[in-house]
Order: C-alpha cells, then structure tokens, then sequence
C-alpha cells in the first residue's frame, strides 16, 4: 500500500539498486501522480488520471487496465486476499480481482483520493472528499462512517493497537476501530500520517513537521520554511525522514533536533522509501530520483520526464516510481 504499511513507515526489507540503470518505462497515458503497489508476484499497479488502474509484470510488459469512470489519484492498496483497491475521481471506491475483473463498487458523495488501508480482518478504512471517513467490509458493504468537518484527501495510517490515525483539513483526528472518537488535533494537516513504533504520530503541516504521543498531545514541531505535504519515512533507529516545499529532505532524530538536510533542486513532495541499508529514496519536482546514504549524501541520481513522485521497493531491488511525463520507470543495478 501507500508508504509500504499501515502504519507508513516507508520501510522495506529489501536492497535497493546500488546504482541507478533505467530498465524500462511503461506509459501510462495521463500522468502518474502517486505510488505504485507491488504484489507478491512482483506485479506492479499504479493508478493514472486517463482514468484507467494498471497492471505491470515485472518485465514491463502489461498484464491488464482496468477502467473506472474518472481520474485516478490516489495510490492502490492490496489486501490479504490478493484484491486490488483503489478511488477515483467518479466518487467510488473500487474492489479489484487479481485478473483486472470488477469484485465491486462503493459510491461515495465526493471523489476518492484516499489511499485505502486493509487491516489483517479485511477491513478496507479511507476517505472522501464527502467529509465522511469509511470503514467497508471485505464485501463492500459499510461497516460504519465517521463525518468530519472537511475533506479528507489522504491515506488514513494504523497503529498496532489498532488506532486509526487520519487528517482532515485543519484538524488530525484519532479513532477506534469501532468508528468512535478518541481524540482530535487541531493544527493544520497536509500530509499523510506516519506512526512510529513508540506510538508517536508525524505528519506535517503548513511550515513545520508535527510529532504527537498516542494520546493526542504534541512532542515537539520541527519548523522548515515551506510547506510539508511528504508523508514521513521512519528508520529502524527511529530516524524521521520527509521532504518539504523548500527542496529540502530532512533527517530528523526522534527528540526533535535535526540529523541532516539535503537539499535537492525542486519540491520534494514525494514520501520516501527506505531499502534493508537504510538507503533513502525519493522523488522530486526537478525530475530526479535520488538514492541519499543514510548520513546524508548523495548515492545516485537519475533524471525522468516529469517531475518524479513516491517510489515503491520490490523484493528484487527494482525501484518503481511515477513521473509528471505520463510515464513509470524500473530503475534497477542492471539493464533490462
């Protein structure tokens, strides 16, 4: 799913490509504005505003599409039964078989940027720009809604003790799995949130990246001097990585003070991935993918099209990620 998990650490456990060889790209007719989602097979399936979910072998080659009635904006998910969830601009959220077939539909009162979570029960929780909060059943069926004060555009991260975490405009909201509210915080919300093993809760904000404890109150605030809407990346040693509007990525240690920054040569708005080195990868409005060593410098680059979006880890190595030029590249140690 979006940011590898449910709780979006953007942590895998595999080794990404120690130098950076394009192996193909596939085109996607209308941009490729989030995350692509890998599979057990290594199929890779990403979402494109031509209103279409793809479905790539690992070769490049297409598998199938699938079309929904708008643009597609959010990333897939896939559930423990092997189906493929995704939203669309046409207001629904779609339930995907494994062979690109239709399993069902679910029609909200406003479009589906949300990337969906699935918990281990199947449990498919996301939200709409309805201002309503969603929890279907594996059928499609609504298990509960929670409404709240405005959209909700992002994908909703879940705690180990089953707390689902989510942000909705101006306010982070805090709820059981039954659909009840445990707590709201009220302070500006532009990314997707992130949550730590210790319970800890990131997400940014207009000009700063928040951390909040478990039970609603702020740790600390990390200030930069644009816009974070980078989901956060977290470390095994707890090291906190995003990105920011001032071209910048930042390391940040679990006490709040800075580790490192580097700064890259566009928006960083991209979430970043971690490989089992703790390499960094990201994407970037200049059109670069980097790979950044974990005390900060640069191990590779490589130029897209467009401006380059989250990328994705698959157990091979390869590196999947969407580009603003219509485009997903594999980039990997060797050539194709």
């Amino acid at each position: 799913m979006f940011n590898h998990d449910l709780q979006h650490t953007g942590r895998t456990a595999y080794r990404g490509p120690s130098t950076a060889v394009q192996k193909w790209d596939f085109d996607i007719g209308d941009g490729g504005p989030s995350s692509p989602a890998i599979d057990s097979d290594g199929n890779v399936y990403i979402g494109s505003n031509d209103h279409k979910l793809y479905a790539l072998k690992s070769d490049g080659t297409k598998k199938w599409e699938f079309m929904t009635g708008n643009g597609i904006q959010g990333s897939p998910a896939i559930g423990p039964d092997g189906k493929i969830y995704i939203g669309s601009l046409d207001h629904k959220l779609y339930a995907v078989k494994p062979n690109g077939a239709k399993d069902w539909e679910f029609a909200t009162d406003g479009i589906v940027t949300s990337s969906p979570a699935i918990t281990s029960d199947g449990t498919i929780y996301f939200g709409s720009w309805d201002q309503k909060f969603y929890a279907l059943r594996p059928d499609g069926t609504k298990k509960w809604e929670f409404e709240t004060e405005g959209a909700i555009s992002d994908s909703p991260a879940i705690a180990a003790d089953g707390t689902i975490y989510f942000g909705s405009d101006e306010k982070l909201y805090a709820l059981r799995p039954d659909g009840s509210k445990i707590w709201e915080f009220a302070g500006g919300v532009s990314s997707d949130p992130a949550v730590a093993s210790d319970g800890t809760i990131y997400f940014g904000g207009a000009h700063q990246l928040y951390a909040l404890r478990p039970d609603g109150t702020k740790k600390w605030e990390f200030a930069t001097s644009e816009m974070v809407s980078s989901c956060a990346a977290i470390a095994p040693d707890g090291t906190i990585y995003f990105g920011s509007w001032d071209h910048k990525l930042y390391a940040v240690k679990p006490d709040g003070t800075k580790k490192w920054q580097f700064a890259a040569g566009g928006a960083v708005i991209s979430s970043p991935a971690i490989d089992l080195d703790g390499t960094i990868y990201f994407g970037c409005e200049n059109k670069q993918v980097y790979a950044i060593n974990p005390n900060g410098t640069s191990k590779w680059g490589l130029e897209t099209g467009g401006a380059a979006k989250s990328p994705a880890i698959a157990s091979d190595g390869t590196i999947y990620v969407g580009s603003m030029d219509h485009k997903i590249y594999a980039i990997g140690s060797g050539s194709r």
